[in-house]
C-alpha cells in the first residue's frame, strides 16, 4: 500500500484524495490518501509534522496553501522546477526529502490544453506559492508582458526580481490602475485564495471583461467562482481551476508511484477524466 496525504488549510472539500485513489485503482496501486487540515490549529510545526507522518509510513505529501514556501525550507533535494520557482507543492518523504512543483508543470499543460498561441499581455493576482508557479510557467510559455498584483510589497519585489532574470517585461500593477486600463490586457489570472468557499469574494472586483479577453481562476471549490461567473457573463473565455487540479494531480500520481511509463496512457484518457470531474464539480 502507498500512503500519501495533503497538507493545507481548509482542504476538507479537496478532490485530491479522490483523484489519486481513482488513478491508483485504474492502474493497480493500493493507495491510502489522508488529509492534514491545519486551519483550526495554531503554532504549526513543520518539523514535528514530518516526524508524525514518517511514523505513519506516509511516503509523500502534496502541499497547498499556506505551506508551499515553508515546505521548501524542509526539503533536501529539489527538482529543476522547484529550484526555478522556489516553491514546492509535493515532497517525497524519504532520506533525500525531494521536493517537486507540479503546479508549474500543471499550469503549462493547462495553458496548452486551452490555447494554441503564446500568451500576450496578462495580469496575475497573487504572488504566493501557486502564483509564483504560474508566473514562471507563463515565462516559459513565452508571455510578452506580465503584470502582478500582490499586497505584500516585499514578496512582490522579490518575485519581480526573480522573474526579470528570465524576462524583463515583468511589472507590478495596482488593482485600481488595472481597472482603469483593463481593455489593454488579454487575460486575467486569479492565483489568490479569494473566491474559495471559505474565503468568498471577487479578487478582481470592478473588472468588466469582453469577448476578446479570458480569465483563469486557480480555485476549483467552487469551480465557477464569482470572478469566473462575472467574466463569463461579459462574454470572456473562462478557464476553471479544474484543469490545473487535474494536470498537477496526474503529475503527482506519476511522481508518487514512479510510473513515468504510465504518462502517455493516462494523458490519452484525459478528456474522460476531465469530463468526470467537470460533471462532479460544476453544478
Amino acid at each position: 500500500m502507498i500512503k500519501l496525504g495533503l497538507l493545507g488549510n481548509n482542504i476538507s472539500k479537496s478532490e485530491m484524495p479522490n483523484l489519486i485513489t481513482k488513478l491508483g485503482n485504474e492502474f493497480g496501486f493500493d493507495v491510502k490518501y489522508e488529509l492534514f487540515d491545519q486551519a483550526s490549529k495554531t503554532n504549526f510545526n513543520f518539523k514535528k509534522f514530518l516526524s508524525q507522518i514518517k511514523e505513519k509510513n506516509i511516503s509523500g505529501i502534496n502541499v497547498t496553501y499556506p505551506f508551499k514556501e515553508l515546505a521548501l525550507e524542509h526539503s533536501i533535494k529539489f527538482s529543476k522546477e522547484t529550484k526555478l520557482v522556489k516553491s514546492t507543492n509535493l515532497i517525497l518523504i524519504n532520506e533525500s526529502m525531494t521536493s517537486h512543483n507540479t503546479d508549474f508543470t500543471g499550469f503549462l499543460n493547462t495553458y496548452k490544453f486551452n490555447f494554441n498561441k503564446e500568451p500576450s499581455k496578462l495580469v496575475i493576482l497573487g504572488g504566493g506559492g501557486v502564483g509564483k508557479s504560474v508566473c514562471f510557467a507563463l515565462l516559459k510559455l513565452g508571455v510578452k508582458e506580465l503584470y502582478i498584483i500582490e499586497k505584500d510589497h516585499i514578496k512582490l519585489e522579490k518575485l519581480i526580481e526573480d522573474l526579470k532574470k528570465q524576462n524583463e517585461q515583468v511589472y507590478s500593477i495596482k488593482l485600481d490602475e488595472l481597472i482603469e486600463n483593463q481593455h489593454e490586457f488579454d487575460g486575467f489570472l486569479n492565483c489568490s485564495e479569494q473566491g474559495h468557499i471559505n474565503t468568498p469574494g471577487n479578487p478582481f472586483d470592478g473588472l468588466k471583461l469582453n469577448s476578446n479577453q479570458w480569465s483563469f481562476d486557480v480555485i476549483y471549490t467552487p469551480a465557477i467562482t464569482t470572478f469566473l461567473k462575472n467574466s463569463e457573463n461579459s462574454g470572456a473565455k473562462i478557464i476553471t481551476g479544474i484543469d490545473l487540479f487535474l494536470f498537477q494531480g496526474i503529475e503527482s500520481f506519476i511522481i508518487f508511484t514512479e510510473q513515468e511509463k504510465l504518462r502517455k496512457k493516462i494523458m490519452s484518457n484525459y478528456d474522460n477524466i476531465r469530463e468526470h470531474y467537470f460533471k462532479k464539480l460544476i453544478t
